[in-house]
């Protein structure tokens, strides 16, 4: 299989973070919304979030990674991960190591050796891979 690139795997990055934001970032707008609305848009986010999720642990893909045709894979197997890999170990697990001042900038930079995997990546045993290869 052939390495996603690093340009799909930011954008997808990007897409799945608009996309969680924008309901979130609604649902804060208790001054100037009602609050019915604001509880559909909290209601939004959540179920979206969950959907993510599920979709990680089935697909190995996000929203976004599935619009730009990547997805995650273990990479001793080249299959689909599930739940404790794509979930816990690089989301999960990464979060809590973003707690650690500039771990989220090491992380990132990784990408940009030859192997094109992160530090989230390594953790986890993982791959983004072109799945329309």
């Amino acid at each position: 299989m052939e390495l996603a690139t690093r340009g799909k795997r930011f954008a997808a990055a990007l897409i799945d973070a608009i996309l969680l934001a924008v309901p979130l970032g609604l649902a804060n707008l208790e001054d100037t919304l009602p609050d019915p609305v604001l509880l559909v848009f909290a209601v939004a986010g959540f179920a979206l979030a969950i959907a993510q999720l599920v979709l990680l642990t089935q697909r190995g893909q996000t929203l976004g990674k599935i619009w730009l045709e990547i997805k995650i894979v273990r990479k001793d197997t080249m299959e689909n991960g599930g739940f404790v890999t794509n979930v816990l170990m690089r989301g999960l697990l990464n979060g809590l190591l973003n707690l650690i001042p500039l771990y989220f900038i090491a992380d990132s930079l990784f990408i940009f050796r030859e192997d094109r995997r992160c530090l989230h990546d390594k953790i986890a045993g993982t791959v983004v891979v072109d799945a329309a290869a």
